[in-house]
């Protein structure tokens, strides 16, 4: 088998001919009859045999040699257009030679075994849409090369009305055609095979010589819209394509290489048009690799995508999934985002931080503060005016997010419209979108887009900071809670003067100091530098952790248990809309436990209950014990986990598919996430899954 080999796309094309039936100098037979291969899911390749045949209309290779006097004629449309590899049969052709020798019948190309000639496949366009994890791209992460689909396929797979296909003129893809002496087929067939294991099938096509104009039957290997690596999204999709061909590669090189070449042989073919392809000039199968080079060249250049993962609600584009050519309103399993941001000096600056979610619009922070807001913005909750990227003249528009202005972000909460963040450096806290409870500057009034310090913390700095549904709370360096904002449940303190703002602030009565919080609906949960868990607010579900209590609670006071009492071992607090789970680090591994309590009744907390809350905090044994969490994050009824395999499973209230498990019911076990498998590029090293749970859609992105 050939080793450091290029993905080669090609088809085998047979002069029609009257010639006698002629005995091979090798038994053609013993390819018919090896068994088909087996698609392998690991290494995502066809493994031992030959590619399927991709209908029983395929001619066998005994067929096409009798065809072509035991010949072959192969056409390549992807990297055989320019380099036919550094060892193996095809490797004896001379491009460059071939193309100053128009003549096929002169004395030096006749003597020679593997030639070339420039041609077209009739009726078939190049797309890409095919997954390549052995040569442009890994298992881990797939890069893209091309293949060829018939205009009736893409028709229908961009959904067009197929009356209008007879309106178009057929397509004629521009490739070269290789010719192979009898001697050599049994071999180049063999290296063949071991090359284009990648999901690729043989199909009978028609083709076309550019110096004669003359037509001939072709065997055509090529990823179909049926093949286990073919990827439909790539297709409709050219940002989300050359972001992946920007950053991918493979044993076989870089991906943008393959494509930057295959535009360079278009390039150079369409200045050295013969008279046959001048009268094909308008029908070109090739829609895509020009306009791929340039967004690849920008992407490389001056934007940087970034890759991420989405389920559920997609109303306000919050999984960045809409577009001009389409819009999807939820998903109901993982799929691929893209996100694409201007380009700075170094790469290190742009490393994520950090996901969030709120009502409908998601974030991303770096860890050198630039933080991108997409998706709802009715009340200018992305800071800003407008929610798409201003230069509608990009190639991609729909995907470009800019940072927010003027500030460098350590902390991020997205609350259900409105968002506050604590600046880099100085520590002072910022907030922006609806204010019509008080929720950004404690003063009730109209929602801002600009960033502003509320007047009455304008001489302090923070440490952390949470978002609620219609209120806010904050941690200040000397360890005081600070919360304004909706107070009608008792989820913020007593203003100090309610004529002035809803500000209201607090410490425990012995002067420790607090470190983390975090906001429900209409509750919020402190944490100490004890390590105690202190709630105040609505307890009509149990959130606030207490023993026998019932009443909403105004002022804070420790949950019941050990999470109330010093040294509790919690690490985080986290909040869903009635529900929250304390994250305890595990003593005898890396792994950590989950203690959970507040409504249960959607299965918030991964298990069956007869109740539909749980009023003190209890050790969730996820599934049974079965999954090792390493991270989790809560959505308004719902939680996520992350496990040491990076395994993502999901539980509760699932109506926009939010949980990513391809499942129409609310769950009340914890659902191993479906869908698209999430990865990185090569450029991240970390390894590591960042996730955020909002309203009703859920971001993952793996570092």
């Amino acid at each position: 088998m050939l080793q450091h080999c290029h993905h080669l796309h090609f088809i085998i094309i047979v002069i029609i001919s009257l010639t006698p039936l002629l005995t091979s100098a090798f038994s053609s037979s013993k390819i018919n009859m090896r068994e088909e291969a087996v698609w392998c899911t690991e290494t995502q390749t066809y493994k031992g045999g030959v590619v399927p045949h991709h209908s029983a209309t395929t001619l066998t290779i005994d067929e096409l040699l009798a065809c072509n006097g035991g010949k072959l004629k192969l056409f390549g449309y992807g990297s055989l257009c320019w380099h036919p590899g550094t060892d193996g049969v095809l490797s004896l052709a001379n491009i460059e030679q071939d193309e100053n020798e128009h003549d096929a019948s002169s004395s030096s190309a006749s003597k020679r075994k593997v030639t070339t000639a420039p041609g077209r496949a009739i009726g078939f366009q190049r797309c890409w849409a095919q997954r390549s994890a052995d040569h442009r791209g890994t298992p881990e992460f797939n890069g893209i090369v091309c293949t060829l689909l018939s205009d009736e396929e893409i028709a229908n797979l961009q959904s067009s009305d197929n009356s209008e296909m007879h309106e178009q003129r057929t397509s004629m893809t521009e490739g070269l055609i290789y010719t192979i002496d009898s001697d050599l087929v049994e071999q180049c067939l063999a290296e063949l095979d071991f090359r284009e294991k990648g999901g690729y099938a043989r199909d009978t096509i028609d083709v076309i010589e550019d110096d004669s104009g003359k037509q001939f039957k072709a065997l055509l290997y090529r990823g179909t819209h049926e093949n286990p690596a073919f990827w439909k999204r790539a297709l409709i999709d050219l940002s989300l394509c050359a972001a992946v061909m920007s950053v991918a590669k493979g044993p076989s090189g870089p991906n943008d290489f393959y494509l930057m070449q295959l535009h360079s042989f278009l390039t150079h073919s369409a200045q050295k048009p013969t008279t046959a392809a001048l009268a094909l000039a308008d029908h070109s199968g090739d829609e895509q690799t020009q306009q791929l080079a340039f967004m690849v060249k920008l992407l490389q250049s001056e934007y940087m995508p970034f890759f991420l993962f989405g389920a559920g609600s997609n109303e306000h584009n919050q999984l960045m999934l809409n577009s001009d050519a389409c819009r999807v309103d939820e998903i109901h399993e993982l799929t691929e985002m893209i996100l694409i941001t201007p380009r700075l000096p170094s790469a290190l600056q742009q490393r994520p931080k950090s996901l969030h979610a709120g009502g409908g619009h998601s974030g991303l922070l770096t860890e050198s503060g630039e933080l991108y807001l997409w998706g709802w913005n009715e009340s200018g909750q992305l800071g800003r005016i407008k929610s798409n990227s201003p230069d509608k003249d990009l190639p991609f528009p729909e995907y470009l997010v800019l940072p927010l202005s003027d500030i460098k972000v350590e902390h991020a909460s997205l609350g259900h419209n409105h968002t506050l963040l604590i600046e880099k450096e100085t520590g002072r806290l910022f907030g922006f979108g609806e204010n019509g409870r008080g929720q950004v500057d404690g003063i009730s009034s109209s929602p801002t887009q600009k960033p502003l310090i509320p007047s009455e913390l304008s001489e302090e700095s923070f440490i952390d900071v949470a978002a609620g549904l219609f209120h806010s709370a904050a941690i200040t360096t000397d360890g005081e809670l600070v919360t304004w904002g909706c107070g009608r449940f008792g989820q913020t303190l007593h203003p100090n003067d309610a004529s002035v703002s809803t500000m209201g602030r607090w410490r425990p009565k012995d002067d420790v100091k607090l470190q983390q919080v975090s906001c429900g609906r209409r509750h919020t949960v402190i944490l100490d530098e004890m390590v105690r868990l202190w709630t105040l607010g609505e307890n009509k579900y149990g959130q606030l952790g207490r023993k026998n209590a019932q009443a909403n609670s105004v002022e804070p006071e420790l949950i019941s248990g050990p999470l109330g009492e010093p040294n509790s071992g919690c690490i985080q607090i986290l909040c869903g809309w009635s529900h929250n789970i304390a994250v305890v680090k595990n003593k005898e591994s890396s792994y950590i436990d989950l203690y959970g309590w507040g409504r249960n009744d959607k299965g918030q907390l991964g298990f069956e209950s007869t109740e539909k809350f749980i009023a003190q905090p209890q050790l969730l044994k996820l599934n049974n014990g079965d999954i090792k969490a390493v991270a989790v994050c809560c959505g308004a009824e719902s939680s996520l986990v992350v496990d040491k395999d990076e395994n993502i499973y999901c539980t509760g209230w699932n109506e926009h598919g939010n949980l990513a498990a391809n499942l129409a019911d609310c769950c009340h076990t914890w659902q191993l996430a479906t869908g698209a498998k999430v990865v990185a590029p090569p450029t991240m090293t970390n390894r590591k899954l960042l996730a955020a749970s909002g309203g009703a859609h859920t971001v993952i992105m793996k570092v």
